[in-house]
């Protein structure tokens, strides 16, 4: 049982009706349902609506709540953003799932294209509204059924890494926000002193990684790095692939391990590759917990860049510095290029004044 915070699975699935490249989403329940999410989701280009439902709806019923918010969704699509055929998710809520309301009641409208994603907090694990999401897909043909299985594998993973190695392995995890950002400087300078060599690894979760390359950037201006990265171009869905694509126009990467959606597998390559390079130190960003880096033989000076407060102790166990990027996903919503971290902007500043860059 875990007793700390979790990620909803309602949040999840309209970040993947996101992926999907909805134009709205609907969450059918109160007007303060999934309230974080559905801000940050506007700042990506998702108009969220909600059907608005109050206790006299739960009580006689919301299909006249959903039916005026679809109405007035897609004539706001319609007249102002000129989308003839928008495609609106329509997402449950535990109020509207509670009581039953059929989510699929109005998806043969002609007007728009519609997802519904029949989906509560107590769902299960966060991404099982992602799966739930990707159900809905593949019975509308939005998705093929390769895509789906696909998609499937990959959130069954990340819930495994969570659940063994990152902040679901505890019944409860206490949040911390100091992290080893001057201890992890300080082993750089020395490192920078005889001439290290370090291999820069983004291992990072979808547009996550515009934010989790930058440290990786910066050390390659000041040591001989080689870079690791899973930013291929060719997996995932649309939204994925241009994501992995602006990242490489700033990022240069000497070994592709997979797509921007596959961070929970591609630690496993990544972990070979740098069992075959003769370097000092190993830099992992973004979901560094997701790699077996306990399985290098070597000693190497390990750092991990995550973020969220309470992974700093997962990462920690098998790493000799955490560094924690606060509020990483917020700050790349909406972006399509490089967005500046706090470790990457002080190791900049910091390493400046101390080294020549390269």
């Amino acid at each position: 049982m875990i007793y700390h915070p979790r990620p909803s699975p309602i949040a999840a699935a309209m970040y993947q009706l996101r992926d999907l490249g909805v134009d709205a989403i609907i969450l059918h329940g109160p007007s303060g349902c999934c309230f974080r999410t559905a801000r940050l989701l506007e700042l990506d280009g998702v108009r969220v609506f909600t059907s608005n439902i109050d206790e006299n709806a739960i009580v006689f019923g919301a299909s006249e709540n959903l039916k005026r918010a679809l109405d007035y969704a897609i004539n706001y699509l319609k007249n102002e953003l000129k989308k003839e055929k928008p495609m609106i998710g329509i997402v449950g809520t535990c109020a509207s799932m509670i009581i039953g309301e059929d989510l699929w009641e109005f998806v043969n409208d002609d007007r728009a294209i519609i997802i519904p994603v029949e989906v509560h907090s107590g769902s299960g694990d966060n991404t099982v509204g992602a799966i739930k999401a990707m159900e809905s897909a593949l019975k509308l043909g939005i998705i093929d059924e390769k895509e789906f299985e696909r998609q499937k594998f990959l959130l069954k993973k990340a819930t495994e890494i969570e659940k063994t190695r990152g902040m679901a392995k505890k019944e409860y995890i206490k949040p911390t926000y100091d992290d080893d950002l001057n201890e992890a400087i300080k082993a750089l300078k020395g490192l920078k002193k005889k001439n290290a060599k370090i291999a820069c690894v983004l291992n990072a979760k979808k547009e996550t990684a515009y934010l989790f390359a930058h440290p990786l950037i910066v050390l390659n201006k000041y040591f001989n790095c080689v870079n690791i990265a899973n930013l291929d171009t060719n997996k995932g869905l649309p939204k994925i692939r241009r994501d992995a694509k602006n990242i490489l126009n700033r990022f240069k990467a000497d070994y592709i391990t997979g797509g921007l959606d596959e961070y929970p597998i591609t630690g496993e390559k990544a972990v070979e590759i740098l069992n075959d390079l003769d370097v000092d130190a190993v830099v992992v960003s973004g979901v560094p917990h997701a790699l077996p880096i306990e399985k290098i033989d070597k000693d190497v000076v390990k750092i991990g860049i995550s973020d969220g407060p309470r992974t700093y102790h997962p990462i920690k166990e098998i790493y000799n510095y955490a560094i924690v990027e606060l509020d990483a996903h917020a700050k790349v919503l909406g972006k399509r290029d490089i967005v500046k971290s706090r470790f990457g902007e002080i190791l900049d500043y910091t390493l400046r004044d101390a080294v020549q860059p390269l």
